[in-house]
């Protein structure tokens, strides 16, 4: 019985002996595999991949030159961005007994400090029949304005409300605009929760025409990509240096994308004009026309049943009473220049603006024979 425990002992004390020469082996390896193979690193430290990631993740946004431009025009011209508020009323009638009385509605628009004396530049649908209107400053501080004067076939109008030293906006140019430079409107769609919206894009076209009735049109439009949304209306559209090329005026309801500005040498020189009361109505000759060239030449020949001398120009479809007529125009002819200017693509005769007063001289085509005639621009109806 001794000999067994003594046998087991010893068997016990082999296996133990074994194990731990073993383990010496082991981390003799393992710190021969350190020094000798380059291991070391890759057993001690995370890998270089990580490494990369973890600075990534707490490394701070950069900024592009494009969105610093951005941030700094919203800086800049936030603060000359005012919201409009209107309330107009409204009649409300009755099948049976007619007008029963009136309902006040509640409009919203924006506008631009034109003035540091509190005139404030916007469009004139914004304020159309309106009882009365408020002014929403960038800072929450509301003002009574009233009405300095408005040029409606311009959707244009100026009001001013009562202090000085407002911050207004800076005004550029709109002579030299290219198509692709940057476009930035801000405005107020909506209502007060999103006040001093921001939207950026492109100017998509310029000396655009849009018709706003049959004998009406807003000319030299600037086209833009940038949103313009209800409740933008009347405020600035601004190049990359903060300086407001437009006045933010439409959109085609439509389409996506395709808003339109009045350009601000036509708006600032109108707006002057109303403050100083020296603004010339508008005036018009009296004709709807259809501009065509080698696109829609062939087009209009046949729906009109015509033949059309000339490669372009406008046809006149309609002639009203007024000055077209008493000059003789008809319905059929073809206007080929406008004061010794060739009609040429993307020409408009809207775009001449004409004012009360104005003489225009214009070539005329009656079938093959060709005449000059002189107008003079009346009052619009």
């Amino acid at each position: 019985m001794p000999k067994f425990r003594e046998e087991h002992f010893s068997s016990r004390t082999s296996l133990f002996t074994l194990l731990v020469v073993a383990a010496f082996m082991g981390g003799l390896l393992v710190l021969l595999a350190v020094r000798f193979t380059g291991l070391g690193p890759a057993l001690v430290l995370p890998p270089a991949v990580q490494q990369e990631e973890t600075e990534q993740e707490v490394r701070p946004l950069q900024i592009t030159d494009y969105e610093q431009a951005t941030i700094e025009v919203v800086n800049t011209v936030g603060p000359s961005v005012v919201m409009i508020t209107t309330t107009s009323l409204v009649e409300v009638k009755d099948f049976f007994f007619g007008l029963v009385g009136y309902q006040p509605v509640q409009g919203l628009g924006s506008g631009v400090i034109f003035r540091s004396d509190g005139h404030i530049l916007t469009n004139y649908h914004v304020i159309e029949k309106a009882e009365e209107i408020i002014v929403v400053l960038n800072n929450g501080q509301e003002f009574p304005a009233k009405l300095v004067g408005a040029d409606p076939d311009n959707d244009l109008a100026v009001l001013k409300i009562e202090g000085k030293k407002y911050p207004a906006a800076k005004f550029g140019s709109s002579e030299n605009l290219r198509v692709g430079q940057m476009a930035i409107a801000i405005g107020n769609p909506i209502g007060e929760s999103l006040k001093n919206t921001v939207t950026a894009g492109v100017i998509s076209a310029t000396d655009r025409s849009i018709a706003t009735g049959e004998r009406s049109a807003l000319r030299d439009l600037i086209q833009t990509d940038a949103s313009i949304n209800p409740g933008n209306s009347g405020g600035p559209l601004l190049n990359s240096k903060g300086e407001v090329i437009g006045i933010n005026t439409a959109i085609i309801e439509e389409a996506q994308g395709i808003g339109f500005a009045i350009p601000i040498n036509k708006a600032r020189e109108i707006a002057e004009a109303i403050i100083k009361g020296e603004l010339r109505r508008p005036g018009a000759i009296g004709i709807s026309y259809v501009p065509f060239e080698g696109a829609n030449k062939e087009l209009l020949e046949r729906r009109f049943q015509i033949d059309l001398p000339v490669e372009q120009g406008f046809l006149i479809t309609r002639v009203f009473s007024g000055p077209a007529a008493k000059a003789g125009l008809k319905a059929g002819d073809i206007v080929v220049a406008i004061n010794g200017q060739q009609i040429k693509e993307g020409a408009d005769f809207t775009g001449l603006d004409l004012k009360v007063g104005d003489r225009v001289t214009m070539e005329i085509y009656r079938g093959n024979r060709q005449f000059k005639v002189e107008i003079t621009a009346e009052p619009l109806e």
